[in-house]
């Protein structure tokens, strides 16, 4: 007879499953042990005071080093928390504020060009649709054998014509595929 083991897995109200008993329990065994480490950690450090506290009061002059230490201390934290307080609320200035380039009516475009394989060719066609307030929503390669075909969906702004798409995808140095189409 074979045996089936069927897992149900609770699901919460947001349509997500609940973690199983296995995590639940890995969780609180995690944090169980990284609680148990930073406990030690804070005994040791109290007991590394401790020895260096006893070191220096039994020692010559101890009291008075120790004192002159505690207030050296306090001095340098509130020292350090006056500079930066200071420093925080006198931050460098606020940029000065961009002009919104693609104000005004804008169309959709697509445009498919040819690419050959060359260092920098997609920037330059970057560059010259970023000269006239084009900007690029989405494109997509479409690898070939000697280069790719790219596909461009443009905002442009409402006043450009296939014609200046087509010139500014040359003046990038690609080739068009076909003419750019207006989608909305």
């Amino acid at each position: 007879m074979e045996h089936t083991e069927h897992q149900t897995t609770a699901v919460s109200t947001s349509g997500t499953p609940a973690p199983s008993r296995a995590q639940r329990r890995g969780a609180r065994t995690h944090r169980w042990r990284r609680d148990t480490v930073e406990l030690a950690a804070v005994f040791l450090s109290v007991t590394a005071a401790d020895l260096v506290a006893k070191i220096v009061l039994h020692g010559p002059d101890g009291p008075v080093v120790l004192a002159a230490s505690a207030v050296a201390l306090l001095a340098t934290a509130l020292f350090h928390t006056w500079w930066s307080h200071r420093h925080h609320l006198h931050g460098p200035p606020a940029p000065a504020p961009v002009p919104n380039v693609g104000a005004g009516p804008t169309a959709l475009w697509r445009v498919r060009a040819t690419v050959q394989d060359s260092p920098a060719g997609l920037a330059r066609v970057c560059a010259a649709f970023a000269e006239q307030r084009v900007a690029i929503v989405s494109m997509q390669s479409h690898p070939l054998p000697d280069g790719s075909v790219d596909e461009f969906f443009l905002r442009a702004p409402h006043s450009l014509t296939p014609t200046d798409l087509a010139t500014l995808v040359t003046t990038g140095g690609h080739d068009l595929l076909d003419t750019p189409v207006r989608v909305a």
